[in-house]
């Protein structure tokens, strides 16, 4: 509105003056075509001393008329006795002339006789009168200017509304956003800039969805991770307890305790790194043997303190491998050994007997079997020991071990099946490192240049068979 006004105000005020300097003139033509037509009239009557009774043209409103004498004195009409300056110049021979003196407009013209000026025509109005007769018309520029202002305001009115309520919107969802709502998603409100902004409004709602999913997801994962690692620390602690009798030498079992807590940071770390982690990154290669040595001797305790045994088999892969028979799989280490702590973990709370796990050669893939001589699979559900899990029963039921392995065997290239129902196994696949990556590697920890440019590719996976898919059906065998 301000703008607005300043606009009419700076084309309506030049305009009004130019408008009444244009009438003014105008004026001065007018009384000097008045004064022309007078003079000539007259003529004859002069020319003859003789003195007209009326002037042509006088009675015009508002306008006064006089004709002089070549002596200077008023012979017919209105004005002065005496002519004045205007008067006295033109019977000089000045000419004839237009001037605005005393809020008065004057034409002055002579009257000609043969051979000199006879006498003077004085045509004077007020410039007042000139003004009132502009006073419609300025009237007329005001209303105008009122109509654009109210036309301004209901524009800018619109507009307010058309940028205020998306904003206003933005600033609900927001609200929404910040109670925990990460649904919200704009509408479009057909202004670019607006939109750009619900756009950014939108992008940020999912990212903190995601980053929510994976804080709870890492939540989960840790206290479903973090039970077997717990319970061993606790079986040794209890052992030790048990053993602390005058003369028996506790340190093994505390250095035994020392290195639980040190793998349950570490698998806290790993989790958590695991959560932040975006489409598998992190891959390199990973030395199977180191791994599944790691993951075994964090549950091979229970299986000892229950009477079961852990048979690892490592030995069906890798005769082409330098060092003998240790594959290098290409993912995060981590990961794997998330993948198979849950298989591991799975067998050992739902399955019976020994607990056997062994490596297989599939082409440029590795298979990791993890199976045990429990009672397995039955018309595609889970058998368990434990009952039907609940609120009183929270170490058993369905849970995110399997789920949570099944989705890092997909981010690692790989894949996580039921090979066998009964007696239950389980199949990873881990695809191989090549051997042109193998030995540009090797190059390059040897400090020689590498032979084989480009990235890490992995091998090819073979396809799960139809309706063996570890996604928490026929594969839900999971410690909860």
């Amino acid at each position: 509105m301000a703008i607005a006004a300043i606009a009419v105000t700076l084309f309506g005020v030049p305009l009004g003056l130019g408008l009444a300097r244009y009438a003014v003139a105008d004026e001065g033509v007018v009384l000097q075509r008045l004064a022309d037509l007078t003079a000539a009239a007259v003529l004859t009557d002069l020319a003859h001393d003789r003195v007209p009774a009326v002037l042509p043209g006088s009675g015009t409103p508002a306008t006064t008329l006089g004709l002089y004498d070549d002596g200077g004195l008023l012979a017919a009409g209105d004005g002065a006795p005496t002519g004045d300056e205007h008067v006295r110049a033109v019977l000089r021979g000045a000419g004839p002339e237009v001037v605005r003196s005393g809020g008065d407009m004057i034409a002055t013209v002579p009257v000609l006789g043969e051979h000199e000026v006879i006498g003077a025509v004085r045509a004077a109005r007020p410039v007042s009168v000139v003004y009132a007769g502009l006073v419609p018309l300025w009237l007329g520029m005001l209303v105008l200017a009122a109509l654009v202002l109210v036309a301004a305001w209901a524009i800018a009115r619109r507009q307010a509304r058309r940028l205020a309520h998306p904003l206003e919107d933005l600033a609900v969802l927001a609200g929404r956003l910040g109670d925990g709502d990460f649904s919200v998603r704009p509408r479009r409100a057909g202004l670019a800039e607006v939109d750009a902004l619900g756009a950014a409004f939108a992008s940020t709602a999912a990212r903190l969805d995601e980053l929510l999913a994976r804080e709870r997801a890492f939540s989960a994962e840790a206290s479903h991770q973090l039970r077997t690692p717990l319970a061993a620390l606790r079986l040794r602690l209890e052992n030790a307890r048990a053993d602390a009798r005058p003369g028996v030498e506790l340190g093994p079992a505390l250095d035994a305790a020392v290195a639980e807590t040190e793998r349950l940071t570490r698998t806290v770390e790993e989790l958590l790194a695991l959560a932040r982690a975006r489409d598998g990154a992190g891959r390199a290669p990973v030395d199977l043997h180191a791994v599944l040595d790691e993951v075994a001797e964090t549950y091979r305790p229970r299986l000892v303190a229950e009477g079961r045994g852990l048979d690892l088999d490592l030995d069906g892969v890798g005769d082409g491998e330098p060092d003998g028979g240790a594959p290098t799989v290409v993912g995060s280490r981590a990961a794997i050994g998330q993948v198979l702590a849950v298989l591991l973990d799975n067998a050992v709370r739902h399955g019976g007997g020994a607990v056997r796990v062994g490596l297989r050669d599939v082409g440029d893939a590795v298979a990791v079997d993890v199976g045990d001589e429990g009672p397995g699979f039955a018309n595609g559900h889970p058998e368990r020991d434990g009952g039907p899990s609940g609120p009183d029963t929270p170490g058993e039921g369905l849970g995110i071990g399997l789920p949570l392995a099944t989705r890092l065997a997909e981010d690692q290239g790989g894949r996580l099946v039921v090979s066998r129902e009964s007696p239950p196994v389980m199949t990873l696949f881990l695809p191989l490192e090549n051997r042109e990556d193998r030995e540009d590697r090797e190059d390059r920890e040897d400090g020689r240049p590498g032979g084989a440019a480009g990235a890490t590719s992995p091998g090819t996976v073979p396809p799960a068979r139809p309706g063996t898919g570890a996604d928490g059906t026929r594969a839900g065998r999971d410690a909860g």
